[in-house]
C-alpha cells in the first residue's frame, strides 16, 4: 500500500500522519502523482480521490491553474492497473469521460452542477459526497447513520450507491463504469 498526496502548497498536515509522498497540488507535482499511478502494475488497484475545487474545464489546481480531464488521462497514460477515480469537486462529472475498460470515475455531482459541503455534522470542512462514501467504505461516527449491520468491505458499486442515497445536498453523484468494474472492486476494512 502506497499513498500520494498533493495537498495545498505543500506542507504536511497538522497532527496527521505523513503518507509515503507528499508534494503540492501544483501543476508539476499533480502531472508526476498521475504518471505515477499510470505505473502501477496489472492486477493493481489505483485509487484517486480528488476534493479541491471544480469548474466545466476541469480540477482547480494550487494556483490558477485548471487541469482538465483530457491532460488528466494524459499524464496517467495507458494502465495496466484497475483505476477508481473519484471526484468530489464541483463538475465533477466532467471527468467521467475517462470511464473505460479499466477505469471506473465516481463523482460527487454532475458535469454542470456544484458539489457542497456536510451542511450539519461533521461539518463544512467535510464534502458531502466524499464523507458518505467514506462511511459506506470505514464506517461512521457514532451519531452518524451506519450503513447496516455488516461493517466490513464493501464494493465500489455498493458504497457508491449508499453515498448518493445518504447524501444531503442538492447534487446528483455520478457513476460511470463501462466495463461493471465497481462490481468487484471491494474497498474497506475487514
Amino acid at each position: 500500500f502506497e499513498c500520494w498526496l498533493c495537498l495545498g502548497e505543500g506542507r504536511a498536515p497538522l497532527g496527521g500522519a505523513t503518507p509515503s509522498r507528499f508534494t503540492s497540488a501544483r501543476r508539476a507535482d499533480v502531472m508526476d502523482a498521475l504518471s505515477w499511478l499510470g505505473e502501477i502494475g496489472e492486477g493493481d488497484l489505483g485509487l484517486l480521490v480528488a476534493s479541491n475545487h471544480g469548474d466545466r474545464s476541469g480540477l482547480c489546481l494550487w494556483g490558477p491553474d485548471i487541469l482538465s480531464p483530457e491532460e488528466f488521462g494524459a499524464s496517467i497514460g495507458e494502465t495496466k492497473a484497475t483505476l477508481a477515480l473519484v471526484m468530489g469537486q464541483c463538475n465533477g462529472g466532467v471527468f467521467g469521460t475517462l470511464a473505460g475498460p479499466r477505469t471506473v470515475v465516481l463523482s460527487a455531482c454532475s458535469e454542470d452542477e456544484r458539489s457542497w459541503a456536510c451542511s450539519y455534522p461533521p461539518g463544512p470542512a467535510y464534502n458531502e459526497f466524499l464523507y458518505q462514501l467514506g462511511t459506506a467504505f470505514f464506517g461512521a461516527p457514532d451519531d452518524a447513520p451506519q450503513r447496516g449491520p455488516s461493517q466490513g468491505p464493501i464494493t465500489l458499486e455498493d458504497a457508491f450507491q449508499w453515498a448518493r442515497l445518504m447524501d444531503r445536498q442538492k447534487e446528483s453523484p455520478r457513476l460511470f463504469d463501462p466495463a461493471g468494474l465497481a462490481k468487484g472492486i471491494v474497498i474497506g476494512r475487514g
